[in-house]
């Protein structure tokens, strides 16, 4: 079983060249902020709540916690 933690993107560095799998974002996760890999969300934003497993953003949640 994998856990993944649901945290708020503050800023996003854009990658090496423009690549998309480069790029990567400062989350907050409620005070403690990490940088993390947006690899497999090319098109989160500032704002975007996401789901990170491993330094890995995997997916985009809504406010309340849910998949959109």
């Amino acid at each position: 079983m994998c856990l993944a933690t649901a945290g708020v993107i503050v800023s996003v560095a854009e990658g090496d060249g423009g690549d998309p799998l480069w790029r990567s974002a400062e989350v907050d996760f409620g005070g403690v902020r990490q940088r993390v890999s947006l690899a497999c969300l090319p098109t989160a934003s500032v704002g975007d709540a996401v789901l990170v497993h491993v330094g890995l953003a995997l997916a985009l949640v809504d406010a309340a916690g849910g998949l959109p």
